[in-house]
């Protein structure tokens, strides 16, 4: 009597268990679940920007430099050293490759790949930008190898806090 008394209490014990496990999964897979949902937006939202149309950028040189003989070329005016001069000149204006509506673009987060205007930089390299102080916390392991190589050993300080 006790014998069957006993297997009964293993068989609720072990099904209690696998009940607990199935919870376990089912919850889970729910947060799977969401996680992929939010993946999905993300994805769409990319492709959307992606898909928008793109301002026109074209190249243009500042000057051309009209082939002559090699007689004309000596003059002053006309030599390609002066055009070199008027073009490095020319350096310190605003670059051609400027959006030309005038607006700039949200840098994007190197974690979580978003765009924002919030976004700041990694204040050792300058050269990834993050969107807030988690996701610079979630990409420093694989980021930490590329700063240091980036970063010449005298100007390297200690990233003693990840905040910005």
């Amino acid at each position: 009597m006790f014998e069957g008394t006993s297997s009964m209490g293993d068989r609720r014990g072990r099904s209690g268990v696998a009940a607990l496990r199935l919870d376990a999964l089912e919850v889970l897979a729910q947060e799977q679940c969401l996680l992929n949902a939010r993946m999905d937006a993300r994805l769409r939202e990319l492709e959307e920007r992606v898909a928008a149309p793109q301002p026109v950028v074209t190249l243009e040189a500042p000057y051309k430099i009209p082939l002559r003989s090699s007689s004309s070329a000596s003059s002053a005016g006309n030599s390609v050293d002066a055009a070199w001069r008027r073009s490095a000149s020319d350096a310190a204006a605003p670059s051609m490759l400027a959006c030309p509506t005038g607006e700039s673009a949200a840098p994007m987060c190197d974690y979580c790949f978003r765009f924002s205007d919030n976004c700041f930089p990694c204040p050792r390299c300058q050269r990834e930008w993050y969107c807030s102080a988690a996701c610079q916390r979630l990409r420093h392991r694989h980021h930490t190898l590329r700063c240091e190589q980036q970063c010449s050993p005298r100007d390297a300080q200690p990233m003693r806090g990840l905040t910005h």
